[in-house]
């Protein structure tokens, strides 16, 4: 049975009487674990601030401290007094940089508008690298550059980052760098890094041996899964793929299948803040004032003893304690946050970090009392003759619907009683036509053509079981769904995926073409067409122009052949956003100049301004309709005339005009 007990207000601490001398030895310890906390935070500080250069305006400062398995980590944050701008950083105690951020800088600004980047990728990359020098020159494992992502929006670049130890992948190393595209500075860093020991490989099961335990311990399952289209219908597919497994993995160096939790959960953390400036080995005496805030308080250490040692609580001997972390609060109240458990109790409290006062105490568990959830004939009375499909599992403790006798994903139920009493029901059912499996494939040819496609490799891991941490190697491979008929890999709505689907775009037929640097460069962002051909001097329909118009929005678009899904797609969000009417939708209709203007001043959502036909002047001598929106991307420089003084409106855009029109305006 599931119990609570909550004291929201002033419960204090009661504690045993102890001697003089057992009270001094303590006071002692306090002071001098207060000391070294101290200590430690400075040595940190000032190890920051060598390495990152804090901006004079950004002089309120305040900390952060944060405790789990054993690792500390600082949070450090400078803010401008009056104003926006800050810089934050988080720092482990062994003195490794996992988090920088620069806020309220220069051109953060134009983040809602797009625009293409002003410095180029080559550029970008140089600073992301330097950067990484600079910001851990110690650090102990090696860092690569793996890819990039451009933003229209971001206004720059991102770099992501993997981490390699002995050579080896560690999956929870990676991270990215941020850099802005017009003044060409780092914006955000972020990096996965603990300080851990991690095993050799020397010894590890060779690939073959890993793929018959994969086989044996883990394999594809066939299930399976279902998906709401756009017109709303609940569709079924059979898929082979690692359903209910998927957080498993064979061990590299027994080969025994292997649990491994990445997560983690932090609860409550610390903050100090303080004011002003001077220095003390490179500090400001805000900050030395805020590492003077953390004296004066109860020691964890002493602070758990008082805990567990009162009776009213009565906390179990054997419990653990998960953490303990100091944050202050607006009235400058000091506050320990603190979490315990066990394998049948958590109790989460927070106390006053100078009185010792509980502020709130919440205890919850099972007992021995609970019945497991197999409660059959509660299911067969709730759920009647459905309940015939579905099985209990003992791995989830729920019961799993079978159709065609597979699983399907996502259909579960879960009875819990209570000696006999119904106390909680759930009921997944999803009511579509399920297609029959009579002629799918084996699960060992579906795991034949995984083994063929997929790389099967080792990496680190880091795996979480209750208050320990331990770095795992492991034998890992991409395991995308296969399509049990055609053996293709298929993503979540059974549609093939191809090598090149997420690749950038790249084309045959446009070297030497004048609108080949355009192309090439929305290329790289996802704007463009399928395809290897471009074909730059073919007519533009007018499905193929309002897609490219999408990236404007926010959308990065890669015009689809013969898509009749994403054209619906286009043609809604065109119509809702006012681009164009559902009585003027043509899909295939070439766009004509003066078209491609009242759209594109439309989608940018200046058409309020450009109506007003006899208030515009436009420099061209053919212009006598849509005078506005012809003017204004005019003054742009978003379109331009013929050289003659004619603009010519009549006239059909090309594909690599259309593409030209989009970069002007992302260039503007």
């Amino acid at each position: 049975m599931k119990k609570l007990l909550a004291v929201a207000s002033a419960l204090a601490l009661t504690v045993s009487a102890v001697s003089p001398a057992v009270l001094a030895a303590e006071t002692l310890a306090t002071q001098q674990t207060e000391t070294s906390a101290r200590e430690n935070m400075q040595k940190i500080l000032e190890s920051v601030k060598q390495r990152v250069e804090i901006p004079s305006e950004c002089s309120e400062f305040s900390s952060r401290t944060e405790e789990q398995y054993g690792e500390k980590i600082y949070n450090f944050t400078w803010n401008e007094k009056d104003g926006n701008k800050s810089v934050n950083i988080t720092c482990t105690a062994d003195g490794v940089i996992t988090n920088y951020s620069i806020l309220g800088f220069k051109s953060d600004d134009k983040n809602n508008t797009p625009n293409l980047p002003k410095i180029s990728e080559s550029d970008a990359k140089k600073t992301a690298e330097n950067f990484l020098k600079q910001i851990n020159p110690d650090f102990p494992y090696e860092i690569k550059i793996y890819g990039s992502n451009g933003s229209i929006f971001g206004n720059g670049y991102t770099f992501y980052i993997k981490t390699y130890v002995n050579g080896v992948l560690f999956t929870n190393g990676n991270g990215s760098v941020n850099i802005d595209g017009t003044d060409g500075y780092v914006m955000g860093f972020d990096l996965g890094y603990i300080q851990a020991d991690f095993p050799s490989i020397n010894n590890a099961i060779s690939v073959d041996e890993a793929k018959k335990a994969y086989s044996d311990k883990l394999g594809l399952e066939l299930v399976y899964r279902t998906y709401v289209d756009e017109d709303g219908n609940v569709l079924a597919y059979p898929v082979y793929t690692q359903e209910y497994d998927y957080d498993k993995y064979i061990n590299a160096l027994t080969g025994d299948a292997v649990d491994v939790t990445n997560y983690r959960y932090f609860i409550g953390n610390k903050s100090e803040s303080a004011n002003d400036a001077a220095a003390d080995g490179g500090l400001t005496e805000q900050e030395i004032k805020e590492l003077d805030n953390i004296e004066g308080l109860i020691s964890r250490t002493a602070l758990e003893n008082k805990l567990k040692s009162n009776k009213l609580l009565s906390i179990p001997k054997n419990i653990n304690t998960d953490s303990i972390s100091l944050y202050k609060n607006y009235d400058d109240e000091y506050t320990y946050a603190v979490s315990m458990s066990n394998d049948k109790c958590n109790i989460y409290t927070s106390v006053d970090a100078k009185t010792g006062e509980i502020k709130y105490y919440s205890r919850w568990g099972e007992d021995d009392s609970e019945v497991k959830n197999n409660d059959d004939s509660a299911l067969k009375t709730l759920a009647g003759d459905k309940a015939k499909e579905y099985k209990y599992d003992e791995n989830s403790h729920q019961y799993i619907r079978y159709v065609n006798g597979i699983k399907v994903t996502g259909d579960y139920a879960n009875v819990t009683t209570n000696n006999g009493v119904l106390t909680d029901f759930r009921m997944n059912y999803t009511d579509t036509e399920f297609p029959s499996i009579e002629n799918a494939m084996s699960k060992e040819d579906a795991e034949n053509i995984l083994f063929d496609v997929k790389d099967y490799s080792i990496v680190y891991m880091q795996n979480y079981t209750d208050n320990t941490r331990e770095i795992i190697p492991v034998y890992t491979i991409d395991t995308e769904n296969i399509n049990p008929f055609t053996g293709k890999f298929v993503d979540y709505q059974n549609k093939e995926i191809t090598e090149n689907a997420s690749s950038k775009l790249e084309y045959s037929d446009i070297d030497g073409h004048y609108a080949e640097k355009y192309i090439k460069e929305l290329a790289y962002y996802g704007i463009g067409f399928e395809g290897g051909e471009f074909k730059p001097d073919e007519k533009i329909t007018q499905k193929d122009f309002l897609a490219l118009l999408m990236s404007i929005n926010g959308n990065d678009i890669i015009v689809l052949k013969n898509n009749l899904e994403q054209a619906n797609w286009v043609y809604r969000n065109s119509t809702q956003n006012s681009i164009i009417s559902e009585d003027e939708r043509d899909d295939e209709a070439a766009v004509t100049r003066e078209e491609a203007a009242v759209y594109m001043i439309r989608a940018i959502g200046a058409e309020n301004y450009a109506k007003y036909n006899d208030i515009y002047v436009t420099p061209f001598n053919d212009v006598t309709e849509n005078k506005g929106y012809i003017a204004l991307l005019s003054a742009m420089g978003v379109l331009s005339g013929d050289g003659n003084g004619n603009f010519n409106p009549n006239r059909e855009m090309t594909r690599a005009e259309s593409i030209i029109m989009i970069y002007n305006y992302l260039t503007r």
